[in-house]
């Protein structure tokens, strides 16, 4: 079954009160949790849905962790924790993998870089292996470096050429100005150009520490894993410095407006600010969120699509991080329609929604739906090692579970404080809009209801894309 078709499932009427899944509660009982002396978090994960184990190593280091002037040097040395390290020469880790029948990848976030393989029960030590041997250290040769800068550079210009990747990267500058959230995860060019071997190696020699990561072993594991976690990790320097806070994201004043030139349609993209991802607020605003953009019964689905018909699509997402993010809406105007139509559609909506929060019954659809997601995107056990990995890294290992509880929890009454905090774009916002060349730009439609709203005449310089809306690049 698709993620659509779960969704459109999970909104039939049905009868019971809804609670976390069982499913849940059984990864989070059976993830078993302990510290290396080096201060090497590690959780094993016994899963025996097929005889395969997936290990996750996260890194308490991402684009946040860049030195000024250094932009993208996390996501940098994601790629160059593949191109050499003592036991592994450039390439070898990929190759051995392959010929092991094994699979890997790595992303890089603003706030982690998480690196994972998966091999059969029968030989997933190698994983650990390798996971130690570039823990200990980087050879990053010089040509190496140099090939990998270039890949990305290409990255950067691929982003830079995508309409959405674009947009989205400007939306996000303007959103978070003077925050890291708002820094591009691949960084600049000019970046780029100035981040050597020596920039890479005090990266990883200051974050790359068992005492900032989390390992997690799941699958059909066996016994021994801690022993064989100690025989391959015990034996490293586990010194890392404390994470420094960042300062809470200063949110725009008023509905900041953006324009750029690009592709053969209009493209709209909304942001607006959020709760930390530990808020008692953030499972309010995702089911808020879910009521105007989870589904084609949602709000903004049956406005902009079905029964307007002036986009080909809309969805609206919402940022689960360490800091204050944000939650958007996106969507893409149907040729011929005027983009300023579309956008009072969807403001409108917003405004609606606000002014009059959900009912009973939209709230136990959206509940549904944002159940159904969640169990369709944990199905498989290398999912469920993410999950882990990142409530351990960055928050604790109980909190989806506080997450899920605070959410399925929630009445139609408790959402009008969290409807009018969050669901105001003429407070805090910013409006970007990626229109066809040839398309005169059309005046910024007016808010509904005759609100008011400071808005910027003045766009920041465009800076380069990051990885899909997500934000997240993985080589």
């Amino acid at each position: 079954m698709s993620k659509g078709a779960a969704r459109e499932a999970a909104a039939a009427p049905r009868s019971g009160e809804l609670r976390p899944a069982g499913e849940l509660r059984r990864i989070l009982d059976g993830a078993r949790v302990e510290r290396l002396a080096n201060g090497l978090l590690v959780a094993t994960l016994a899963a025996g849905q097929a005889p395969l184990v997936t290990t996750a190593l996260i890194y308490r280091a991402g684009t946040r962790d860049d030195e000024a002037g250094h932009g993208g040097t996390a996501h940098f040395l994601e790629h160059m924790m593949f191109k050499g390290s003592p036991r592994y020469g450039p390439g070898e880790i990929d190759l051995l993998t392959r010929a092991l029948g094994g699979s890997n990848n790595a992303f890089t976030s603003h706030d982690m870089t998480l690196y994972y393989f998966t091999f059969a029960a029968d030989r997933w030590q190698q994983a650990l292996e390798i996971e130690s041997d570039r823990m200990a250290g980087l050879t990053l040769d010089a040509e190496a470096v140099r090939h990998e800068r270039q890949v990305i550079l290409e990255e950067i210009a691929m982003y830079e050429g995508e309409p959405w990747d674009a947009l989205e990267q400007r939306v996000s500058a303007a959103a978070f100005p003077g925050h890291p959230y708002g820094r591009p995860v691949l960084g600049t060019r000019e970046q780029l150009l100035a981040t050597g071997a020596e920039a890479l190696a005090a990266f990883h020699q200051r974050l790359y520490r068992p005492a900032n990561a989390v390992l997690v072993v799941a699958g059909d594991v066996g016994g021994g894993v801690t022993e064989q976690v100690e025989a391959a990790f015990g034996g490293l320097d586990g010194e890392a410095p404390r994470r420094a806070p960042s300062p809470p994201p200063a949110a725009p004043n008023g509905l900041v407006r953006l324009e750029r030139r690009a592709g053969e349609v209009a493209r709209m993209l909304l942001s607006l600010p959020a709760p930390a991802a530990t808020a008692d607020d953030h499972p309010l605003l995702r089911l808020l969120v879910a009521v105007l953009g989870a589904g084609r019964s949602s709000r903004l689905h049956r406005a902009l699509v079905d029964e307007g018909q002036l986009c080909v699509g809309v969805s609206a997402d919402l940022n689960e991080s360490v800091d204050p993010g944000g939650w958007t809406v996106a969507f893409e105007v149907i040729p011929g329609i005027e983009p300023r139509r579309a956008e009072e559609t969807a403001l409108a909506e917003i405004e609606r929604l606000r002014r009059q929060p959900p009912s009973a019954e939209e709230v136990a659809r959206a509940q549904k739906i944002v159940l159904a997601d969640w169990i369709f995107d944990h199905e498989r056990v290398y999912q469920q090692a993410f999950l882990v990995g990142t409530a351990l890294a960055l928050f604790d290992v109980e909190h989806p579970w506080r997450y899920l509880d605070r959410l399925l929890s929630v009445r139609a009454d408790d959402l009008a404080a969290a409807a009018e905090r969050y669901l105001s774009p003429e407070r805090a916002g910013v409006l970007g809009w990626s229109l066809p060349v040839s398309e005169e730009p059309s005046p910024p439609a007016p808010l509904p209801e005759g609100e008011g709203s400071s808005r910027s005449g003045i766009e920041p310089p465009s800076p380069p894309g990051r990885g899909g809306l997500g934000g997240e690049g993985s080589r």
